[in-house]
């Protein structure tokens, strides 16, 4: 690794680490907040209805935060295996700058925008 690539790997890796611990955090707490409403005691119709909505969003944020762990996850391996900053599209470095922002990119951004598009009919 060049002397100088050393210190932007510490700077990423712990940047992962913090962003793990805040998205495990809100996981965490997603999970105490469903289990909390599915122990509540069924009322009249409408009374559940802002409890089901509710669930709902709840367990759609804890999906969510459940993929971001796991893309965490994937940039901490591909960061030890020495392969993080390489675009898994074209194979090009990832401008750092985008790694600063999103630091779990797999995709440069040409790469991203391309696989976002939609496919042509």
């Amino acid at each position: 690794m060049k002397p100088r690539a050393r210190p932007i790997a510490e700077e990423l890796a712990r940047r992962l680490r913090t962003a793990r611990k805040e998205v495990w955090r809100t996981v965490v707490r997603t999970d105490a907040e469903l289990a909390t409403l599915e122990a509540h005691q069924a009322g009249a119709p409408g009374e559940d209805a802002g409890t089901l909505v509710v669930a709902d969003v709840l367990a759609r944020l804890d999906g969510a935060g459940r993929h971001q762990l796991d893309e965490i996850d994937a940039a901490q391996a591909r960061l030890a295996a020495g392969t993080f900053g390489a675009c898994e599209g074209c194979r090009k470095a990832i401008p750092l700058a985008r790694l600063r922002a999103v630091p779990t990119a797999r995709l440069c951004v040409v790469c991203q925008r391309a696989s976002e598009r939609p496919a042509s009919a």
